[in-house]
């Protein structure tokens, strides 16, 4: 019985709370393998500055807009065993720009800003993914 009430009060007072929260109007949650059936990543490279570069292929019926990417640059020691003090790998979201038609492609193009920190101790190893993105028409 004390439980009951103690339920009922707690949702008593989140009700409120919930009715406050937007929701995402035309946005949904995805899956990698969904994600990756919509839109993928192609001849992506990468140079000694950072700057990173490829293509994005469109595989889905409609006009994609806004793809937003995830570039980690991993900070690897020269000596893991004993790494220094600060590591300088970052993480950046970069939004690819123009539309890309159905079925189509466009390349992206991110140099890092501020510039990668250059040291002897070790180096970067980036890594590129797909985290968003809008479709039109759907």
């Amino acid at each position: 019985m004390k439980v009951s009430i103690l339920f009922l009060a707690l949702a008593g007072l989140w009700l409120p709370i919930a009715g406050f929260a937007s929701p995402a109007a035309g946005q949904e949650l995805t899956t990698p393998a969904r994600l990756s059936r919509t839109v993928d990543l192609r001849n992506v490279t990468a140079d000694a500055n950072g700057t990173v570069s490829g293509t994005l292929v469109n595989h889905s019926d409609h006009t994609l807009l806004n793809v937003k990417l995830q570039i980690d640059y991993a900070w690897v020691w020269r000596n893991d065993f004993k790494p220094g003090e600060d590591n300088p790998g970052r993480t950046v979201y970069f939004t690819a720009p123009g539309e890309i038609p159905p079925h189509g492609e466009s390349s992206f193009s991110y140099q890092p800003s501020p510039p990668l920190a250059s040291s002897g101790d070790g180096h970067f190893v980036p890594a590129v993914s797909i985290v968003g993105f809008k479709q039109i028409g759907e």
